[in-house]
């Protein structure tokens, strides 16, 4: 764990960290760039290694916006907070927050889809956990490797059924990348023990297959008994591993999506957001309308 939560004397509370200098700066989430005092720049061993100027989060936040405005499309907004994401979470938060109606449509729909489809050519860093067909027996192992040991959220995809233009494969990480950022823009759930995860076992898409930078398995989908041995195997996992966990079902087909949910519903706490979070919505819509219409359902 590289940080933890303590109180000082007087009681209030601080993160302290077990990491110093150029580490702490590649750290995203306990990277604060130049709003770093110079108390914690000499206590963390960060002189030299930032300018001399400490920058309060307006300051930072002023000078991201700035960058982000000067961006010519969408696409372009999103792989610069993207970017930032990678490098800073307080501050892609902090720019998300205030000015989140304009910023929604980037991070999550409608760009995100463009983001998906281009996923493989504007791949920067790695966000969450890839799994494979191929590490169907070390898949405890992947989980374990992640750099929080009490995830409170996985979202995970298979990426087959992505948005409205289907089987995206190893793309559609740009999903459960994206909808955790809403839980946490939106419903205040902290980002550390969020994790995304893409599980990957190959894409029918002719267009990724022949895409010489395509970054997922390039091979035909695995379906079938060898799927379900293979979710059966992700479950188990991640039942051993994060046994308090909500796990997330996102963007798979349809038949896969009822059938994982009726499957592990009695296992561990799963849900499924195009199934459950649609009908959800859906039925909030009704209950809204009848307060107005004064009726009865």
């Amino acid at each position: 764990m590289k940080f933890c939560i303590k109180r000082d004397s007087s009681g209030n509370k601080y993160i302290a960290v077990n990491v110093r200098g150029r580490g702490l700066l590649l750290d995203p989430f306990l990277n604060k760039d130049m709003a770093f005092t110079e108390e914690e720049r000499r206590n963390l061993h960060l002189q030299g290694l930032l300018p001399p100027r400490v920058f309060t989060i307006e300051e930072q936040l002023e000078q991201v916006y700035e960058q982000y405005q000067i961006k010519n499309s969408p696409i372009e907004q999103y792989i610069y907070v993207v970017a930032l994401q990678s490098r800073n979470r307080t501050l892609f938060y902090r720019l998300l927050f205030e000015h989140i109606e304009e910023m929604m449509p980037i991070i999550y729909t409608p760009t995100v889809g463009e983001a998906c489809e281009r996923f493989s050519h504007i791949y920067r860093r790695a966000h969450g956990l890839y799994i494979t067909y191929n590490d169907k027996d070390i898949i405890e192992e992947l989980l374990r490797s992640w750099n929080w040991k009490d995830v409170s959220i996985i979202v995970a995809t298979d990426g087959e059924r992505i948005l409205g233009l289907g089987d995206l494969g190893a793309n559609g990480m740009g999903i459960p990348m994206g909808k955790l950022s809403l839980y946490t823009l939106c419903a205040g759930i902290p980002p550390y023990p969020t994790l995304p995860i893409l599980l990957d076992v190959g894409t029918d898409n002719e267009i990724r297959l022949r895409d010489p930078l395509y970054i997922g398995l390039r091979q035909k989908r695995i379906r079938g008994e060898k799927y379900q041995e293979f979710i059966d195997s992700f479950v188990h996992a991640v039942k051993t591993v994060f046994p308090n966990v909500l796990l997330q079902w996102e963007d798979f087909y349809k038949d896969n999506a009822l059938h994982q949910l009726e499957r592990f519903r009695n296992e561990l706490c799963t849900f499924n957001d195009d199934i459950q979070g649609t009908a959800a919505v859906a039925l909030a819509g009704i209950f809204g309308a009848l307060q107005i219409t004064k009726q009865s359902i």
